[in-house]
């Protein structure tokens, strides 16, 4: 997968983006999604994503990861069964089909990091990931979608080692 990165306050060392980018890898293997992708990911902090969660979606609180996908995807079904509609995305200057954007907070990466008692590779690893599969038609609003979501996070995520103990 293709990841774009907008990190205009430096954020993000090489390491962090080669861990990214496994991540990025892992989830399209966990979903069998055979054609590149690609997403831009922002990298942010607590204030700016309070911002675009204000314009964009109406709630003036800062959150950990926010997705923005460009397919819509019938109810039930994910990028693995929607090849037609990954292709309508099909960016020439990508060379991929573009599903969407991720932004993320640094701080809540930091925080939730210490709250959860794992390290910040993990928690910006799994937020990534957690972003890729909404952008892929996943989601967990409900008590059946939430262990599917789940279970694909946590398969991405130890197909590489990057479990909750990492």
């Amino acid at each position: 997968m293709i990841l774009e990165f907008e990190d205009e306050r430096g954020l993000l060392s090489a390491e962090d983006r080669m861990l990214l980018q496994r991540c990025a890898d892992a989830a399209q293997a966990a979903e069998d999604v055979d054609m590149p992708l690609a997403a831009f990911v922002s990298i942010v902090g607590d204030d700016e994503i309070q911002t675009i969660n204000r314009e964009q979606r109406g709630r003036d609180v800062s959150t950990d990861v926010l997705s923005f996908p460009t397919v819509n995807y019938p109810a039930g079904k994910t990028a693995g069964a929607c090849k037609k509609r990954l292709l309508a995305e099909y960016d020439p200057d990508l060379s991929a089909c573009l599903i969407g954007d991720i932004v993320i907070s640094m701080d809540h990466v930091r925080a939730q990091a210490q709250e959860y008692g794992h390290s910040e590779r993990r928690e910006s690893g799994y937020l990534l990931t957690h972003g890729l599969f909404h952008l892929m038609g996943y989601d967990h609003m409900t008590d059946t979608d939430k262990p599917v979501m789940r279970a694909m996070e946590e398969k991405a995520l130890a197909s590489i080692g990057l479990t909750r103990e990492e």
